[in-house]
């Protein structure tokens, strides 16, 4: 099992083409997300592992019997317990995938949930209407020096899907909403390549459900536009019922219903 720089090998991107609706795999491509790829051959790759975070995504030919294996072993010797016995997301390009899926994590507990991705193309004319007492502020290290409560919580989930501070500045943006002195929530960028990216946002307790996420992901939709993104997607588990309502709410509209396995290493 091979761990190569995917940007050398076009080849590898190929094999991950079904989920190209996926701005993680534009992204990592394009050179602007960094993540370890894994594949069975570097000059005629077969099969290939995405790792990013917690997520890791299959592609190309599941019945490659030695990188199979390979990847078994990469699971239980160093991921597994990397991750000190968290759950974690399994994606996979095609349902063929499955029997190689069970196989490699047949030690583990493992179910199968499905997940949505969303897209729009964003309006930079959007309006919106705070509710009383909130204001609505760009994510800048001003605003992160400032002496706005819960800036900690916001910190931690802007390095979540970048490497550093500095490098969401560089490569993303977001919006804070913050009520009385305290933030309520936060919108962000996620795999921003070219004129696409994705949403990462939250409410916080106590302002959920009183339409702040519907508002907030409007105004980020128009700062989007302004900035020439074109297409903006939403990926969400289907169970999440909130999430599912606010995307919908916000006229997103359905791209791809898809399974994911769920690896539960108990």
């Amino acid at each position: 099992m091979n761990n190569i720089a995917p940007t050398k090998s076009p080849a590898v991107r190929e094999l991950f083409h079904s989920l190209e609706h996926h701005s993680l795999i534009s992204a990592l491509f394009e050179n602007n997300l960094k993540a370890q790829v894994f594949t069975d051959n570097d000059s005629r790759p077969q099969a290939g592992l995405i790792a990013y975070n917690s997520r890791f995504i299959f592609g190309g030919d599941p019945t490659q019997a030695a990188f199979n294996a390979a990847l078994r072993r990469h699971f239980i010797e160093a991921v597994i317990p990397a991750r000190h016995g968290e759950a974690f997301g399994a994606l996979f390009t095609s349902d063929a995938w499955i029997p190689t899926l069970n196989s490699i994590f047949s030690d583990y507990e493992v179910v199968y949930e499905p997940r949505l991705y969303f897209e729009i193309s964003p309006d930079p004319t959007l309006e919106i209407t705070l509710p009383e007492r909130f204001s609505l502020h760009h994510i800048t290290p001003e605003l992160l020096a400032s002496n706005i409560g819960g800036m900690d919580a916001l910190r931690e989930e802007m390095c979540s899907e970048r490497t550093s501070m500095d490098d969401f500045f560089d490569k993303s943006f977001g919006l804070c909403p913050v009520y009385e002195n305290q933030i309520a929530g936060w919108c962000l960028s996620e795999y921003n390549t070219g004129d696409r990216c994705e949403i990462g946002i939250a409410t916080l307790e106590p302002h959920q459900r009183k339409g702040i996420a519907t508002i907030l992901t409007k105004a980020f939709l128009a700062e989007g536009a302004q900035r020439g993104y074109q297409r903006v997607g939403w990926d969400c588990w289907e169970t999440n019922a909130a999430s599912v309502a606010t995307a919908r709410k916000a006229g997103f509209t359905l791209i791809q219903r898809e399974q994911v396995m769920v690896v539960i290493p108990g």
